[in-house]
């Protein structure tokens, strides 16, 4: 039987005069195309461009070879195509095709300033580690770590994303969903803590959904309650948000459906008049969790 092969080319966005396309001709293989497609999706939504803007660049701009973006995109690339581990650019970096997703103008490393670093277009482990680790401007940190991240801005970038990608109608209600769950650790990085439910050392994060878009991502040691903070911190931040940027929005509340552990199940109702009033009730199983909201949003549709 007759093989037939697809001999048809895809065509995705140029880079500056440059033609970006897939063939299957052979030659140079790579594995890891999937990063055009996550090209082409920040090319039309710009999430890391504007995730970047809230980041200070204090290096002498003489010696720059990779901008914030450059550096951003490398990481957010590589861990969306499986590619957890810092570790891993030591072999990433020298691929032309992740340099094309991150924009570099020299995808193939032929100019670089350094000889030993010829023929690698991206950052090495070392430089990601830099710009994990700068912390904020107020930090106290090494000379090396000069790129710094305005913490209390990004706190507001998942929130802006889900406003600026929201339907032109604003919401009169907001549930968010609230879910704790691991990050296996396997080395003695500082505050590892055993988790007896995992059983396996980790680290515990707090996210927060709304529908199936993200809100919140807070990474958290696993010596605590899933629910630590998640009422005190999360959601009275997130009501302030939400008020600012949907003057129209009623009610906001919190669920987190299937938990293990004591969970506060909060409401805020706003006024015009009064601003913001909460009503917390504690829930400890899925079925009083549930009724919990069903009486709540049945008593919100009567007396409000």
């Amino acid at each position: 039987m007759k093989t037939h092969c697809n001999t048809n080319e895809l065509h995705f966005q140029d880079l500056n005069r440059r033609s970006v396309l897939a063939a299957f001709d052979g030659g140079r293989i790579t594995s890891d195309a999937g990063a055009l497609l996550l090209r082409e999706i920040e090319y039309g939504q710009q999430f890391i461009q504007r995730f970047c803007a809230h980041f200070n660049d204090l290096r002498d701009t003489r010696f720059i070879e990779h901008s914030v973006q450059e550096l951003i995109s490398q990481r957010v690339y590589a861990i969306g195509l499986g590619y957890e581990d810092l570790i891993d650019h030591d072999l990433l970096r020298a691929d032309p095709l992740l340099a094309v997703a991150c924009g570099k103008q020299d995808p193939e490393g032929k100019n670089r300033r350094s000889l030993r670093d010829v023929g690698k277009p991206l950052a090495g482990k070392s430089t990601l580690n830099r710009l994990e680790t700068a912390g904020s401007l107020l930090s106290v940190r090494p000379r090396c770590k000069k790129i710094i991240a305005e913490m209390s801005e990004l706190e507001e970038y998942f929130i802006d994303t889900f406003v600026r990608t929201s339907p032109a109608k604003a919401p009169r209600v907001v549930i968010l969903d609230f879910d704790a769950t691991n990050d296996p650790l396997h080395g003695k990085q500082e505050g590892r803590f055993f988790h007896g439910y995992y059983d396996c050392y980790c680290y515990l994060p707090l996210y927060v959904f709304c529908g199936d878009q993200l809100l919140w991502a807070q990474l958290r040691k696993a010596d605590i309650d899933a629910s630590a903070g998640a009422l005190e911190i999360v959601l009275v931040k997130s009501s302030d948000f939400f008020r600012n940027r949907f003057p129209l929005l009623a009610h906001l509340a919190s669920a987190r459906f299937g938990s293990r552990s004591l969970v506060p199940f909060g409401f805020f109702r706003f006024t015009p008049s009064q601003g913001r009033k909460r009503y917390v009730a504690f829930v400890t199983s899925v079925t009083a969790e549930r009724s919990a909201c069903h009486i709540a949003f049945s008593r919100f549709a009567v007396l409000f």
